[in-house]
């Protein structure tokens, strides 16, 4: 009589932990940071409390993200701003986008006290100089949007474009910015 055995052993395979599911800190300034977790979400992150600077966006990537306490008698704030930019292809236009985004944020009550989007962008754009459509000329233009946003030292910022510049101040007894007279 023949007895045949076999055994057979074999191991789970370990699987390693996702890098992609944990959120990124792009930059931390005291108690303050900005985290960029896996939905592309843009999160200002204060202590415990969470607010939402930028919500996702396809090839949201944002850079030269910065943060600045802004401190106005007991109350402090934070100034985030970041920049971003954008390409746009087609045939015959070609557009680079650069937007730099500013907000004010108070913690305390989590709410957003003034928000900014400056918006340039550079365009070559392909034009037929006959109604043939057998010479082309490439052309350069640049356009501005929105407003340059610059925070100054005791709090206050201003919004300027080519024409006018408004300088705005914080108002404790409305908790908002006004235009400055």
């Amino acid at each position: 009589m023949v007895l045949s055995i076999s055994f057979t052993y074999a191991q789970k395979k370990k699987t390693k932990p996702s890098s992609a599911t944990s959120p990124t800190i792009l930059i931390k300034n005291g108690t303050a940071s900005v985290v960029f977790d896996k939905k592309r979400d843009l999160y200002l992150v204060v202590a415990k409390d969470s607010l939402l600077l930028s919500k996702s966006k396809t090839d949201f990537n944002p850079s030269n993200v910065k943060i600045t306490p802004v401190k106005i008698k007991t109350n402090t704030f934070y100034c985030v701003s970041w920049n971003e930019t954008v390409k746009t292809d087609t045939k015959m236009k070609k557009e680079v986008s650069a937007v730099t985004e500013s907000q004010i944020w108070n913690p305390t009550t989590k709410t957003l006290l003034i928000g900014n989007t400056q918006k340039t962008v550079d365009i070559a754009e392909i034009v037929f100089l006959d109604r043939l459509k057998t010479a082309t000329e490439t052309q350069y233009k640049k356009r501005s949007e929105g407003y340059l946003f610059t925070l100054l030292a005791n709090g206050d910022f201003t919004l300027s474009n080519k024409s006018a510049t408004t300088k705005y101040s914080y108002n404790e007894k409305s908790s908002r910015y006004e235009p400055k007279k």
